[in-house]
Parts: structure tokens; sequence; C-alpha cells
């Protein structure tokens, strides 16, 4: 069962949406720009990767052993998908209005920061470059 998204912002004929879970991604929001409060790990990696999303922002979840908290953020970038985490202690988890008003960037793919994501700068933020670009026609 897909759960809750909110369309925060559209541009042209790509969104910004927000969902508390990364499992609430579906067709409903292929190609768009997708806010979650969910950790960013291997299987919200492959969530975004088969969804077929624009771009990701989630939560770092304090980032964990080797990194398994941020695992996605590799994923996407060998796949051409910008993604960015927020720091666990500026957003709630699970919660994906906390991350996109309260969240701060701690971490970016290279396909992010290609596009002028960089942390440290609000989730806010970073979600309207990674919409602006891909309006421009980036990945």
């Amino acid at each position: 069962m897909a759960g809750d998204i909110t369309v925060i912002k559209q541009s042209g004929n790509r969104k910004i949406v927000i969902a508390d879970s990364a499992a609430a991604m579906d067709e409903r929001s292929k190609g768009d720009v997708f806010v979650d409060g969910s950790h960013c790990g291997i299987n919200v990696g492959e969530m975004t990767i088969h969804n077929e999303m624009g771009a990701m922002i989630g939560n770092d979840a304090g980032m964990g052993k080797n990194d398994a908290g941020i695992a996605a953020l590799k994923m996407c970038d060998e796949r051409g998908i910008p993604a960015a985490a927020v720091a666990a202690m500026s957003a709630k988890i699970g919660n994906g209005k906390s991350t996109y008003e309260q969240g701060k960037v701690s971490v970016v793919n290279e396909a992010a920061k290609k596009l002028g994501v960089t942390p440290g700068m609000s989730a806010v933020e970073a979600a309207d470059k990674l919409l602006e670009s891909l309006n421009k026609g980036g990945k």
C-alpha cells in the first residue's frame, strides 16, 4: 500500500513531494524530487531507482556503521540520480514535513553536488535547486 504524499511545489511538469516514508514512492512521483523522513539505506536506494525518482532527499539516520544510513546516495549516484540526506539531529526521522522544513543537508552525492546542493544548506533550498535542474532537463 502506497503511503500519503503531499505536493509542496510544482514547476513545469515536475514537483517537490514529501512523504513520511520512502515506501510511498510510486508512479505518482516518477521524475520528481522526493523528500522523505526515511533513512537513506540500501532499500531506499533500490526504491528510488526502481520508481525512477528524479531526485531524493532523506535522513542520514546518524550515518551508521560503514555509512549504512546513507548507502542510497552512492547507489543513486551510480544511476545519475541526485540524492542528499539531512542530519538526523536536524529533522525528525520518519517525518517528511520535518525533513523538508527543518532539515539541514549533511551529505550529498556527486550528482547533487554538480547541481549546487551542498552540506549545510536547508532541505528546502536543496529541493528547489533539484527541481530547477530537473525542469532544465537534468536527470
